[in-house]
């Protein structure tokens, strides 16, 4: 017997609230509709009568985003699958973070996709942790503000303007702040060069290397250049492609 998942639509356009029931009903049998509605408060309130498992949640809405929302719960025990317009930022830290999320317009078949992954988090009760996913983006440009590192078993949030450098170490990461903790990341460097692209103080400067270039210290003027880092005892080398942009950049840099 198929599992049924309860689910509630949060959605302001009640054309896209019907849409997305209709493409539901027909490509998502074990997705069982127990309501919608058309703002976050109304959402809410849903929420609280209806304890959903997953919750297919609008971001951009009047007066309150799906955001403000997810803001309001101290806790979620529910699974989202956040319905956006296509915004380069936010879908890079959807896919960062392992967030299950759908393109407006909708497309049937990626829909089915985003349906099967969450239906077997919920089965798993893998909790996605959205409550920090949420509060981790700026809601201005739906771009990550600050990442979550583990060590030690405990779990760091870290700013990103905190961070030095990311080192890659076959298939992970090494991450270096500026208080010099180190921090070990199942994320690649391609990965987080990939997430950072649209902070332009990030810059791959080896094949090894991604570096925020605001925490350079001073450089070397040798035929190689060393790039030392403020409060930490590494010296990093830089590509000779890489080496005039370093120079310009600090030449440019008030002090």
């Amino acid at each position: 017997m198929m599992t049924k998942i309860k689910s509630i639509i949060i959605d302001d356009e009640s054309a896209n609230r019907n849409l997305l029931a209709n493409l539901l009903n027909k490509h998502c049998p074990n997705i069982e509709l127990m309501g919608s509605a058309a703002s976050a408060d109304e959402g809410k309130i849903l929420i609280d009568q209806v304890c959903p498992e997953l919750v297919f949640l609008d971001i951009k809405m009047p007066l309150k985003s799906g955001f403000d929302l997810l803001k309001a719960f101290d806790s979620i025990d529910f699974h989202v699958i956040f319905v956006s317009g296509f915004d380069q930022y936010a879908i890079q830290a959807f896919e960062f973070n392992a967030v299950d999320y759908i393109l407006k317009p909708i497309d049937y078949s990626k829909l089915i996709t985003a349906v099967n992954k969450a239906t077997e988090r919920v089965l798993q009760k893998n909790n996605q942790n959205i409550i920090h996913f949420v509060r981790s983006i700026d809601e201005k440009s739906q771009f990550i503000k600050n990442i979550s590192l583990h060590a030690n078993d405990k779990v760091h949030i870290v700013d990103l303007s905190e961070i030095c450098y990311i080192l890659a170490l076959r298939g992970y990461s090494e991450i270096t702040t500026l208080s010099n903790q180190k921090f070990i990341s199942a994320k690649t460097l391609s990965d987080y060069e990939e997430l950072l692209a649209p902070m332009e103080n990030f810059l791959r400067v080896n094949k090894s290397v991604l570096l925020n270039i605001n925490h350079i210290k001073d450089y070397s003027k040798g035929t190689v250049c060393f790039v030392n880092i403020k409060n930490c005892d590494d010296a990093i080398e830089v590509s000779r492609r890489k080496k005039t942009e370093i120079v310009q950049f600090l030449k440019n840099r008030p002090d």
